[in-house]
């Protein structure tokens, strides 16, 4: 998901970038080396029950554990991630499994219109062929947090450094994270931890924002993952005393990268003054979500293109390219059908959740707050330093800082309910917008 606007660049060399920086973001930050989190006080009678409980404290899950930002990873960013806030909360620290400067890949930086990452390396640089730091001096494996980005409940329990060695994308995580031959779950339990949080499930749906939702091709079929994360759960409580499971958001359509049709209608003045594009009028009232990273960005390229040739404005419609299309739409239809998923999803991690005695929490807490989403604007989306808002990173889909301590503090809120505990429950980071 990457965003561009006319630059320096020629009309040409705009096209090409920005329309690859969208490509990248098919595949799946804010500040990329941002400063560490204060950690909260408690009192001193409940001191000992949460350094207790966060004495060994482990973390399992996807990119949104590991703290990544910004369509990458560096140290800086996953320091902020909300399993170590949360341990802060408590007055503990979590070790990491830090990357080295500038990050594996390397965040984007703003404005998204520059196309660069932290790297230096262009925005639209296949995943592939990006520098991948290593770790940082000091850093012993397993850490504390053994959570990858692009990571399956399947993957969890299967997926070491050696089996993921053809991923030309993700591999080089794996070595900066897991010891050789060893999974998510071996990593975390070989560490004997007294509490445990586990976030999967994610990656099952995620790849709906390419605009096709097929159960069994774009989304893991619910029959396929159930099982996979009761064995994975299982697997974990037989060692692990207490722990929370997380789960994920609610409706697709809650991530600010997704955008209705009638949203970029309201905003075609702007983008034909600015950008060169004629907004068709089948976004006029349209329920289509529009995957904002991928379209966005190639629009403006191409309107840029279109001026340089004096072929007008370029058109830009908000219609589903039809079934099985990668367009980058999701018609109310197909969001239906994830919402579905999810639903389904969230439902089997609450039981799961009280099954075990665990707490319970979900995505749910950051992607469905009223304030999440500001009103949408492409030249925000191109130029600006939070073109997501004040807790998405530049990704559109994963937290920033402020992000991860909302999700800190309702990790923190379900930890209290369910054993009794007295963890702060708000982060300072949330009152920064």
């Amino acid at each position: 998901m990457t965003h561009r606007s006319r630059s320096t660049f020629s009309a040409r060399t705009r096209l090409a970038v920005l329309s690859g920086m969208a490509l990248s973001l098919t595949a799946c930050s804010d500040s990329p080396n941002p400063t560490a989190p204060v950690a909260r006080s408690v009192t001193a009678a409940s001191e000992r029950d949460e350094e207790g409980i966060f004495h060994r404290f482990v973390s399992m899950g996807t990119s949104i554990s590991m703290g990544w930002q910004s369509e990458g990873v560096v140290a800086g960013s996953q320091q902020q991630a909300w399993t170590r806030q949360l341990a802060m909360l408590a007055s503990r620290s979590q070790s990491m499994p830090l990357v080295a400067f500038p990050g594996c890949r390397s965040p984007f930086v703003a404005p998204l219109s520059a196309g660069r990452r932290l790297s230096g390396e262009g925005a639209a640089t296949n995943p592939g062929s990006l520098s991948c730091a290593p770790s940082e001096e000091g850093v012993t494996l397993p850490a504390q947090s053994v959570a990858i980005a692009a990571s399956s409940t399947y993957d969890a329990m299967h997926a070491t450094p050696e089996t993921k060695a053809g991923d030309a994308s993700y591999a080089r995580l794996y070595t900066r994270v897991l010891p050789p031959n060893t999974t998510q779950l071996q990593a975390a339990l070989d560490q004997k931890p007294k509490f445990i949080s586990v976030e999967f499930g994610g990656n099952e749906v995620l790849n709906a924002r390419s605009g096709i939702a097929i159960v069994g091709a774009t989304l893991t079929p619910l029959a396929t993952w159930k099982p996979q994360y009761t064995a994975l759960t299982d697997a974990v409580a037989q060692d692990v005393k207490r722990g929370i499971l997380v789960g994920l958001l609610n409706n697709v359509g809650d991530f600010p990268s997704f955008r209705r049709g009638k949203e970029i209608w309201a905003d075609r003045a702007v983008m034909a003054a600015a950008f060169n594009i004629a907004v068709n009028a089948d976004c006029d009232a349209s329920e289509n979500l529009i995957f904002v990273p991928v379209r966005i960005p190639t629009a403006v390229a191409t309107g840029a293109a279109y001026r340089a040739r004096t072929l007008g404005q370029a058109p830009f419609s908000c219609a589903d390219g039809g079934y099985g299309r990668q367009d980058f739409v999701l018609t109310p239809t197909e969001a239906i059908i994830v919402n579905d998923l999810l639903a389904a999803m969230n439902a089997h991690i609450s039981a799961a959740a009280a099954t075990h005695g665990f707490a319970y929490m979900a995505l749910q807490e950051l992607y469905g707050r009223a304030d999440l989403k500001p009103t949408y604007s492409t030249l925000a989306v191109m130029t600006s330093q939070a073109p997501y808002g004040f807790a998405v990173s530049l990704d559109g889909i994963h937290p920033n800082n402020a992000g991860h301590a909302i999700l800190a503090a309702a990790a923190a809120r379900a930890i209290n309910a369910r054993y009794g505990t007295t963890i702060p429950e708000t982060a300072a980071m949330i009152a920064l917008r």
